[in-house]
């Protein structure tokens, strides 16, 4: 039997992409699972039909209210809460003198504010059970000065820094946080992204290859697991080497 039977984990982004990897991860360990998302998917559908231990929950992580229904939804279906992975985000690129301010507001919701908001409630479970562990899905933009990353590497930048005070606070609740920074991975979120500086990144990278949502979802398996039991304020990253 895994060591991940009858826990519960919460992943937001859950209909495709990175989200969708670490839903089918956790499930196939045996997590039962709360898959938020705005909407379903076909290939989350597909997903929930192999591992019944899936439920889906709405949310728009651009509503304050629609967050705070959603988490009051999942805490009516489960007693407990063991992981919570945030993965839901916004891309975004755009030159600092470009860049309108009411539109890094609307980034630092999704990618930010509402993260901490959907987070504060989640996390009252774990309180509770003092046992928990968080990952956030941050990104290499978050800790480089790259031009056109000021929004969107600035609001991952913020969830960074979150995650170590998080894990200061939550530390003595018996609640690990941890980030995973992943340079560009292939998904549908990568193809926004501007050929020439996919092949920056490339030209800058030890290593050689794509970095696949299922390799993210395999470093979400070992953070939540108890193999990093003694792991928390993290930030790690799967960059290929990227200098």
């Amino acid at each position: 039997m895994s060591e991940h039977s009858n826990r519960v984990a919460v992943v937001t982004g859950a209909s495709r992409g990175l989200g969708l990897a670490i839903v089918k991860k956790l499930a196939s360990e045996g997590f039962d699972i709360a898959a938020c998302s705005r909407s379903r998917s076909d290939r989350l559908e597909t997903v929930m039909a192999a591992y019944p231990g899936i439920r889906f929950f709405v949310l728009h992580l651009d509503d304050a209210d629609a967050i705070k229904t959603c988490a009051q939804n999942i805490f009516r279906e489960y007693a407990r809460i063991d992981a919570l992975v945030n993965v839901a985000g916004v891309a975004a690129g755009g030159l600092f003198t470009m860049t309108k301010i009411d539109d890094m507001k609307s980034i630092f919701d999704i990618n930010y504010f509402h993260q901490i908001l959907f987070t504060q409630y989640i996390v009252k479970k774990m309180m509770r059970t003092k046992s928990g562990s968080i990952v956030n899905i941050a990104s290499t933009t978050g800790s480089r000065a790259d031009a056109g990353t000021l929004a969107y590497g600035g609001s991952k930048a913020a969830l960074i820094h979150a995650t170590g005070v998080m894990a200061t606070e939550l530390g003595p609740f018996g609640i690990r946080v941890n980030a995973i920074s992943p340079a560009v991975v292939e998904t549908d979120m990568a193809t926004t992204m501007d050929d020439q500086a996919k092949a920056l990144l490339d030209a800058r990278s030890a290593l050689s290859g794509k970095i696949k949502p299922e390799d993210v979802a395999d470093l979400v398996s070992f953070l939540v697991s108890q193999n990093a039991s003694k792991m928390t304020g993290q930030t790690l990253r799967l960059d290929r080497g990227l200098h």
